[in-house]
């Protein structure tokens, strides 16, 4: 997260997401950080898939993360919506 400017916040980076049998496949995202009135952050980023392991070898996609953070604690949730094709 890049604190350098008035929010929202950019944020970039990479992501491993891992299947429940071990397969994982990799992101790059970039995305914002606007912090809310209550103390939570609402957090959105967009991933484009870069490749894979297992199943998701040859996975292509992209998908937009949703997530509302509360600074400070682990626990917390993200919806995500798009597609990968595998």
């Amino acid at each position: 997260i890049y604190f350098t400017t008035p929010p929202p916040f950019s944020n970039s980076g990479t992501s491993m997401i891992r299947a429940a049998n071990g397969d994982e496949f990799y992101t790059t995202f970039t995305g914002t950080v606007t912090p809310n009135p209550d103390g939570t952050n609402t957090v959105v980023m967009d991933h484009i898939i870069t490749g894979g392991t297992g199943r998701f070898k040859q996975a292509s996609g992209n998908f937009t993360g949703f997530t509302i953070g509360v600074p400070g604690h682990a626990e917390g949730s993200i919806t995500y919506e798009g597609t990968i094709s595998y």
